[in-house]
């Protein structure tokens, strides 16, 4: 572990080292030499050795001695309260200069569905080559409060924003349909609501965002058979005779099995068009990928 130096007199010479406030924090814990020598890794004696220099450098006793027992006086409860508090304030202080570094280096996206995040994952990797990518999927209060504290560079959104501190641009449209087994009895039908298809035992993929909370909306009676993983869900899709949803962004990436017949949902909760979110105080660094949205 590197060695913090935190300078406590300005008038004078004194310097201590975070690693010293540690040190008497453990001893503290630990009550002895030996138990807190432990916990931190090292030996009684470099212990011992810094717990004498930090009396040295305070120029008072945190002590008292007595024979095979060392125990902390008033001083030292008071130190301990202190070094407590500058601990506290230096780890925080660490991480504070740590994710403002990796958000400088990182284009941090949040989205309310998949396909959204594996379409901007592109446009992104152009405009911004120098940084790394990360996204995931969340609620949209989630996503909104992310925005808000800076977790997230973009959101992503089935609604425009109407947040005074927000900007959107619409990004891409999707829709879903119904993939049914050749031989379901509504396979020959050209549009099926949701309702129609309510109570029935259905494949689902699992973290498709707020699509999720559509068909438990829409099809309160359906069985879902929600499958993780991407490449298993598609083997079950082509073997079993059970329902299931594709999407526009699928159909335009996935090969249709030869035994399932892709029907339009009319629901008009099965179209979505989905709006990049910033925030207008951000908008000066994200004028590339924005101009490139609005030219889509």
């Amino acid at each position: 572990m590197k060695t913090a130096i935190i300078k406590l007199n300005s008038g004078g010479n004194s310097m201590i080292e975070l690693e010293q406030l540690r040190h008497l924090i453990a001893f503290y814990e630990y009550k002895t030499l030996v138990g807190a020598a432990r916990q931190l890794h090292i030996s009684q004696p470099v212990l011992t050795r810094s717990m004498q220099r930090l009396e040295e450098e305070l120029e008072v006793s945190l002590f008292i001695r007595s024979k095979n027992k060392l125990t902390l006086n008033e001083t030292g409860l008071m130190a301990v309260d202190l070094a407590k508090r500058i601990v506290s304030d230096a780890d925080d202080m660490k991480k504070q200069i740590k994710d403002f570094d990796r958000k400088q280096h990182t284009f941090a996206m949040g989205s309310c569905a998949p396909a959204p995040i594996l379409e901007m994952n592109k446009r992104v990797s152009q405009i911004y080559s120098q940084k790394t990518f990360s996204s995931e999927i969340k609620d949209m209060d989630v996503l909104i409060r992310g925005l808000k504290d800076k977790t997230y560079s973009i959101i992503i959104m089935p609604i425009p924003s109407n947040d005074e501190m927000m900007g959107s641009v619409p990004f891409m449209e999707e829709e879903i349909f119904f993939s049914l087994p050749l031989d379901h009895p509504l396979a020959n039908r050209k549009s099926l609501s949701m309702k129609e298809m309510d109570g029935q035992r259905m494949l689902l993929m699992s973290n498709i965002g707020f699509w999720h909370d559509i068909h438990k909306r829409k099809m309160p009676h359906t069985k879902f058979l929600v499958q993780k993983d991407r490449s298993e869900f598609f083997d079950l899709m082509e073997l079993s005779s059970l329902p299931s949803f594709t999407s526009t962004y699928t159909l335009s990436h996935e090969k249709v099995p030869e035994n399932r017949k892709i029907i339009p949902i009319n629901d008009k909760e099965a179209k979505a068009t989905f709006y990049c979110w910033y925030l207008k105080e951000n908008k000066k660094n994200l004028v590339l990928l924005l101009d490139k949205l609005k030219a889509i």
